[in-house]
């Protein structure tokens, strides 16, 4: 109960400040096991919300500027960026916040992506915007332009530094062949996504150079890129380049997935615009690319920004058009199966955009006891603990000379008594009491009166007959409970 009253007062209190999120569930046939972990953009500020697979809301919370990018990280805890004070928030299961990350050397953390490790390791990446002479490198460019570079951190557990990337010793402004360089602000890079390969390198999806970087973690060399103007891999069958992707994850064996924004995407196929989820085979060998699988929306839809997708431990995945508002649209979340089949999809009004979706098999520990045939069964628990509370019975058996003491009271007649114990949690427990008063000048002459059975009470001290298969108290006249079950 204690639980339930405080999530009703986080709504009481806070419901004046923010609006939740308005979604439909329009297909739910089965989608994988675990819940939805996101934040919805738009004004007014939107709460974290945890849903679980049928669409239900499990968990929401205001924690205002922060809970973007909102999942549980690879070291199985939530993690969140601030964008107020620019730091990676790092929550342990009981709700307590546990660190907070901030890049190091000046520079300010980006809240597109973070990785907490096993290891108690953390990486993330910084924007770094310097002056320069344009003009000394393109026509007409601006002499007091300000590009934008990218700072990669890696942090041990105490926010020691342990490595540094920086893209201005490895990319140049004119790697972007898209955008307009005699513009006075270059944001030639803008780094979206940062993923660990299954070799322990680096891979970064960077937005508007088109491309997919493989960055070695110890030296910082280059491995390889793919996409863009300086892309190294050829691509294979009947397929065209993805554009200005987001959300790139290695799948490990060479595969990886990511969401295809598709912003040059009618440049190719002659049609409108679309996004789609695509995995990719790469031949680092032969320097190949090839698509092994994608879903397309039935719908079509175009997503021109943010967005995310996520392979889950099914074999789905899950896809979130973060941005549909071409379309008068909020954002779609669906899962699809290896077949393209939608099992699931949550659609949400217009101006609920959804940076990113993300599906866990996680939720906060609530400890509490979760037998149900205990007196304090704790329906929200899922966690179990040692509080668990029964309901007892004790039974005695006295023979005494002249009155007999008891609950209060001197009882002076033989007879069958009880008492009912209560406490707080409403764990009741019965006292009974077979009494017999002797007016013998020695209690000590009645033991040597026969041992007989006095009553037969079931486990709720209710007095009963002897029956087979069940399990029965034995009470005799010495005082004596034995306990019996009558098999057949």
């Amino acid at each position: 109960m204690t639980r339930l009253l405080f999530f009703a007062t986080i709504f009481l209190v806070s419901c004046c400040c923010f609006s939740q999120p308005n979604y439909l569930v329009s297909i739910n046939t089965n989608p994988s096991k675990g819940n939805l972990f996101f934040q919805t953009g738009g004004s007014p500020v939107k709460p974290v919300s945890i849903l679980d697979s049928s669409g239900t809301e499990l968990f929401w919370a205001d924690w205002g500027l922060k809970g973007w990018d909102f999942k549980v990280n690879k070291n199985n805890k939530l993690t969140y960026f601030d964008r107020s004070s620019k730091a990676w928030y790092v929550m342990d299961s009981l709700k307590n916040v546990v660190d907070s990350v901030y890049c190091l050397n000046g520079y300010v953390a980006d809240n597109h992506d973070f990785i907490a490790l096993e290891n108690g390791n953390y990486i993330l990446f910084a924007y770094d915007e310097q002056p320069y002479a344009m003009d000394t490198v393109v026509s007409g460019g601006d002499p007091n332009a300000v590009v934008e570079g990218l700072i990669i951190q890696e942090l041990d557990s105490n926010h020691n530094l342990l490595f540094q990337w920086s893209s201005w010793d490895h990319f140049n402004v004119t790697d972007n062949v898209t955008l307009d360089l005699t513009n006075a602000s270059i944001p030639f890079i803008h780094c979206n996504s940062i993923d660990i390969d299954v070799d322990g390198h680096l891979l970064i999806s960077s937005r508007n150079l088109d491309e997919i970087t493989k960055i070695h973690r110890t030296n910082g060399e280059i491995i390889w890129r793919w996409g863009g103007a300086k892309n190294q891999f050829a691509l294979l069958g009947n397929d065209y380049p993805f554009s200005r992707q987001h959300c790139l994850r290695s799948l490990g064996g060479n595969r990886y997935l990511l969401f295809d924004n598709g912003n040059y995407s009618n440049q190719y196929t002659g049609t409108s615009k679309f996004s789609r989820a695509i995995e990719y085979l790469l031949d680092t060998v032969n320097m190949t690319a090839e698509k092994t699988w994608e879903f397309v929306h039935p719908d079509s839809l175009y997503s021109p920004t943010i967005s995310s997708v996520q392979r889950l431990p099914s074999g789905n995945t899950l896809i979130d058009f973060g941005n549909l508002q071409l379309s008068n649209m909020g954002s779609v979340v669906c899962e699809v199966d290896s077949n393209g089949q939608i099992v699931f999809e949550m659609r949400f009004n217009n101006g609920q955009n959804l940076y990113r979706a993300h599906k866990f098999d996680w939720f906060f520990t609530f400890s509490g006891c979760m037998d149900t045939s205990a007196c304090n069964f704790d329906s929200t628990a899922n966690t179990p603990d040692a509080s668990c509370l029964y309901a007892t019975f004790s039974y005695d058996t006295i023979v005494a000379s002249g009155s007999y003491f008891w609950n209060g009271n001197t009882l002076t007649s033989s007879g069958d008594y009880s008492i009912l114990l209560t406490n707080s949690v409403g764990c009741d427990s019965t006292a009974f009491l077979n009494l017999s008063i002797s007016n013998s000048t020695s209690i000590l002459q009645n033991h040597s009166i026969p041992k007989t059975i006095v009553k037969i009470v079931d486990v709720l001290g209710r007095q009963t007959k002897a029956v087979k298969n069940k399990l029965l108290f034995y009470i005799y006249n010495d005082g004596s409970i034995e306990k019996r079950v009558i098999l057949e």
